[in-house]
């Protein structure tokens, strides 16, 4: 599995993930310092859900997760066919 990382904003060097800390079930906070010790940035960034691109087979009632244009536009498609 690919780490979901960025470069340091500052002088554009690898970055390490030092820590992280639940927000909430849709978002996290990652801690990051840059491994330029010329640099030495520590910055936090976010990871966020923001939308469906596939329609999950055991959804969580409790989870509000806005839908892609795609997926609103397939379930349009599908429910035009099942009023034919």
């Amino acid at each position: 599995m690919r780490i979901i990382s960025l470069p340091c904003p500052h002088c554009r060097s690898r970055v390490k993930a030092a820590k992280s800390r639940t927000m909430s079930e849709m978002m996290k906070e990652i801690t990051y310092m840059c491994q330029n010790p010329d640099c030495g940035h520590v910055f936090v960034a976010s990871l966020e859900v923001l939308r469906t691109l596939t329609l999950s087979s055991s959804p969580n009632p409790e989870v509000h997760i806005e839908l892609s244009q795609h997926v609103r536009q397939c379930a349009a498609r599908q429910l035009a066919l099942s009023l034919l």
